[in-house]
């Protein structure tokens, strides 16, 4: 999950791009190929974490410094 949401925010890729996205635990499941469930508890763990915040429909990056060390890690 860390690995695909970062991917959004790559600087290289997307750059100027905002750090808050409009999409669904369910849409995201979908991209990372996970279950809804799945992602629901990942993204939890990165809002632990300090990477991201949840909101309605919303997950904006904190720290994307924080989000790409986690992608790393797994």
């Amino acid at each position: 999950m860390a690995y695909s949401l970062s991917g959004l925010f790559n600087d290289a890729l997307f750059p100027n791009t905002a750090r808050r996205i409009t999409l669904s635990q369910e849409e995201l499941g979908r991209l990372s190929g996970v279950s809804r469930q799945v992602a629901n508890r990942a993204l939890q763990e990165l809002q632990d974490r300090g990477a991201i915040r949840l909101g309605y429909g919303s997950i904006e990056v904190i720290d994307l410094k924080v989000l790409q060390a986690i992608a790393r890690e797994g």
